[in-house]
């Protein structure tokens, strides 16, 4: 089995410290799709036990946008092309979010905070889609190993039990629910890909963190010992986590598993 894992999002907190546990471990590699490699790069430096010589080794990155199938599709056949794999990634890691802004909206004036895309997240899952069904498509034996998928969306756009405090239901569904729409159709765009007859997939999970604190660099994180983590039927409630603590999470109980184990297929809250 390939073990390789591809990653959507990688300057972004928490996927920046699944990707650095990933590269620092023993027996994973990594291709990342950013739009500046540079930036990629120092984050990098700056987490611990990552250097130049562990990212040439390791990392492959693919410069290009995630919302670009043909950028897409080039991400996730890089180590075959490189000669480095004879299949896909075994995992697909998507941290992608727009930068948050002000807006003014007369019809819904309670909700102020938008985003710089308002779609980038649901654009960005079916982008994936798109891009897997085209690959499948063109070299079907590529279907014989699907990956998974895991991506972070937030508490708030829950189907399920409500998983957010009382004292925080009206900061999440009023004046985040713009940038939580975009969170809930991408995972709609994800979970409704596995109902059908054929899904580009092999899973699908969900990862819901409360309010994010820090900038993802690991060594500033908490640590593992305090996170909670429920799922969509049983949620674990709080306010805050850092991101590092969700990447590390992700990493140790969804990659390091490879992909199996009691998380897998679930929408995981998590909180510290």
């Amino acid at each position: 089995m390939s073990d390789t894992i591809c990653f959507f999002g990688a300057t972004g907190g928490t996927t920046n410290a699944s990707l650095t546990l990933t590269l620092t471990s023993q027996s994973h590699r990594a291709i990342a799709l950013v739009r500046n490699p540079d930036k990629l790069r120092q984050q990098l430096i700056s987490q611990q036990k990552v250097d130049e010589s562990l990212i040439d080794k390791k990392l492959t990155i693919v410069q290009g946008n995630a919302l670009d199938v043909e950028d897409v599709k080039r991400a996730l056949l890089a180590n075959i092309v490189a000669g480095k794999d004879d299949r896909l990634p075994f995992m697909l890691k998507s941290g992608l979010g727009g930068a948050p802004a002000l807006q003014f909206d007369i019809y819904h004036p309670l909700h102020i905070i938008t985003l710089n895309n308002p779609i980038l997240c649901e654009s960005a899952a079916k982008t994936l889609v798109c891009a897997l069904s085209e690959l499948y498509a063109e070299q079907p034996g590529l279907a014989q190993n699907k990956p998974a998928v895991t991506f972070v969306s937030t508490t708030g756009v829950s189907r399920g039990a409500e998983d957010v405090p009382l004292a925080m239901r009206f900061l999440y569904h009023q004046l985040l629910a713009v940038p939580h729409a975009d969170k809930r159709k991408m995972e709609d765009t994800f979970r409704d890909n596995m109902l059908e007859d054929a899904p580009v997939f092999k899973s699908v999970t969900g990862i819901r963190p409360t309010l994010l604190s820090g900038a993802g660099i690991i060594a500033e994180g908490k640590g593992l010992e305090t996170v909670r983590a429920g799922t969509e039927c049983k949620p674990e409630t709080g306010y805050t986590i850092s991101r590092a603590d969700v990447g590390s999470w992700v990493f140790e109980n969804v990659i390091r598993t490879q992909g199996k184990g009691r998380w897998i297929g679930e929408m995981v809250s998590l909180t510290s």
